[in-house]
């Protein structure tokens, strides 16, 4: 098991803090396809296999057994600056660092129609994933270095055509997650370092809706469970001040948010329209995140009878417990899409959303995660021959500007994140029996 976890960690999405196309950690980078129309339509045009993630019912509407595997590169750029500086945290204010890496985020689907009533799926995809990377000696390294989350999906789907009008699905789901956070120690214990390396897996699922009411329009309707992982690894920290070595226990507890998708399409003559409204309720899911360790130096740190103590509340070090807090509120994300069928071996599509950031405000948001609205436009295209279809697509996205105070601790950095925006490149290749 080991060994297939260190696998799937591979495997895994290397997002980032402020996901192209969806609000805080959540992903919609497993279909190149759907990325040129901005993911409208999500799970029911029936043009690739990814309603397997999406709305499993819509595995009805590809009428052939087959299967893809895609990758998307997703690129953040942001310009940061200090504002003015926490108590404890040793940051002046106007200092600036930049922002500007590259991340792929895979996937894997494969569906055989059984008959014209029955259809199985089978998935491999990262419904959630951050990445964050700072350089290790820029002006905020006490707050974060690397924060990264890999949320992999292993999707059983099965779909069922009730009759020519309605269709159902099901997901059973097998959720894998791994998470990685660094950071500095302040200069009041004299410096080091703090790594947090977790995983764990637990399972989840998803239920889909379809209705055609005509052989060119399809409504879907999908709900996603909400699912919590217990993971467990591994907390090292070095204390220079004290000759401190340690490796000791990290747990966490995090939860992922149940959503639910609305979808539709429809065509006529060469041009499709499509659109998704999708709510994820975060607020149930996501008051705070707490990282627990059973480090000696941590416990000692905070402890009011040890001579450390003075040193522990300049790290923000409360028991033996790190809680972000972030008091997420529920969030939309609205797309509209067009598909241009050319020809026989062409089709064009473009598309636009506008999705809603979980945190409203600026205490509400990280320098792990440093969430907001976003806008995108996108354009992609697709050339079939024989049993063959190659998607390509491109994707950028405007992101508003946003402070991060994270005012429950006086050691971090207060910063604003200027100019931020993404770029998305997406290839796949579909083969259909």
């Amino acid at each position: 098991m080991k060994r297939f976890s260190k696998y799937l960690t591979g495997l895994a999405v290397m997002a980032f803090g402020v996901p192209a196309l969806a609000g805080s950690y959540q992903l919609n980078d497993y279909s190149v396809t759907g990325l040129g129309r901005a993911y409208a339509g999500q799970g029911v045009v029936g043009d690739d296999y990814s309603a397997i993630a999406f709305n499993p019912a819509g595995m009805m509407a590809v009428g052939r057994s087959g299967g893809q595997v895609g990758m998307t590169f997703v690129n953040l750029k942001s310009n940061i600056h200090s504002l003015n500086a926490k108590p404890l945290s040793g940051v002046a204010p106007g200092q600036k660092y930049k922002m500007d890496f590259w991340a792929p985020v895979p996937n894997l689907f494969a569906q055989y129609n059984i008959n014209d009533k029955w259809a199985v799926g089978l998935g491999v995809y990262a419904p959630y994933g951050l990445k964050t990377l700072y350089d290790s000696d820029w002006f905020g390294s006490n707050t974060a270095i690397l924060s990264k989350l890999d949320v992999i999906d292993l999707n059983a789907s099965v779909a069922y055509r009730i009759s020519p009008q309605w269709s159902v699905g099901f997901s059973a789901i097998a959720r894998y997650i791994y998470g990685h956070m660094t950071n500095t120690l302040s200069s009041t214990v004299g410096g080091g370092y703090s790594d947090f390396e977790l995983d764990g897996w637990t399972r989840t699922g998803a239920l889909g809706l379809m209705y055609e009411p005509s052989k060119d329009t399809r409504i879907g309707l999908s709900y996603r469970l909400r699912s919590t992982q217990q993971v467990k690894g591994d907390h090292k920290i070095s204390a220079n001040n004290y000759g401190f070595n340690e490796v000791a226990v990290g747990r966490a507890s995090p939860a992922l948010p149940e959503t639910v998708t609305l979808s539709g399409y429809h065509r006529y003559k060469a041009v499709g329209f499509s659109g998704t409204a999708r709510w994820t309720h975060w607020s149930q899911s996501f008051p705070h995140f707490t990282m627990k360790s059973e480090s000696r130096l941590f416990g000692a740190l905070s402890n009011p009878s040890s001579p450390f103590y003075p040193a522990g509340q300049a790290s923000g070090v409360s028991g033996n417990a790190k809680t972000s807090r972030y008091n997420y509120s529920n969030s939309w994300t609205l797309t509209a899409g067009l598909d241009w069928y050319f020809n026989k071996n062409w089709t064009f599509r473009c598309g636009t959303g506008y999705d809603e950031s979980p945190a409203h405000t600026s205490a509400g948001r990280t320098i792990r995660i440093p969430d907001n609205d976003r806008f995108w436009l996108s354009v992609g295209a697709s050339y079939i021959r024989d049993n063959w279809q190659i998607d390509t697509a491109y994707g950028h996205m405007f992101g508003r500007a946003g402070a991060v105070l994270e005012d429950s601790d006086k050691t971090a950095a207060a910063v604003k994140y200027k100019n931020l925006r993404s770029n998305i490149l997406g290839v796949q290749v579909q083969y259909k029996f």
